[in-house]
């Protein structure tokens, strides 16, 4: 039998009288579509650069980053998943990036 515990307070979730809560959370590089800005021209013109030049130096230095860490490529991509119990998820909803409420007052020095 599979044994779940919250990943925030540890404690056990049991599956006959709990709720459990899974939390997937993604985190990866926002690429911006440059392209996309000129995809309603409708035409290349001589003016446009060539981008063969320019993928062939991306390509170049992805196979040195990843030759230079033992073959593999850490582009910042992590998914992860969490266990909470019903308590933890609903603290997690109110806050999920975890910042502090407390508001911060600016005295002077007088």
């Amino acid at each position: 039998m599979l044994h779940y515990s919250c990943d925030v307070c540890k404690r056990p979730i049991n599956l006959h009288s709990d709720v459990r809560h899974v939390v997937k959370i993604e985190v990866f590089p926002a690429v911006e579509d440059v392209a996309a800005g000129h995809a309603d021209t409708g035409c290349c013109d001589g003016a446009e650069a060539d981008h063969l030049e320019e993928m062939q130096e991306l390509l170049e230095s992805i196979d040195e980053r990843s030759t230079d860490h033992d073959g593999l490529y850490d582009d910042g991509t992590r998914s992860m998943r969490f266990d909470l119990c019903d308590a933890c998820r609903q603290r997690f909803v109110k806050n999920p990036l975890g910042i502090k409420s407390g508001k911060q007052l600016d005295f002077s020095n007088n």
